[in-house]
């Protein structure tokens, strides 16, 4: 891969982090920044690159009490 695992874990997170402040100029910069570096990597890393921002976005989230 290109970049590192933690880039697209922060991607991921900072993106995130930014829609739940309600920024979305911020939260399209860090889609867009991933967008671009997943276009770069070889097709056989860009699923994990996507696995890992997402994994960063859903550590930004709120956890979620009663629901099952």
């Amino acid at each position: 891969m290109l970049n590192t695992e933690h880039s697209y874990i922060e991607a991921g997170y900072r993106c995130a982090r930014a829609r739940l402040e309600r920024d979305e100029a911020r939260a399209n910069h860090w889609r867009r920044w991933f967008t671009q570096a997943q276009y770069l990597e070889k097709e056989h890393d860009r699923a994990e690159a996507r696995r890992l921002f997402d994994r960063g976005y859903a550590d930004a989230q709120p956890a979620r009490r009663g629901v099952l």
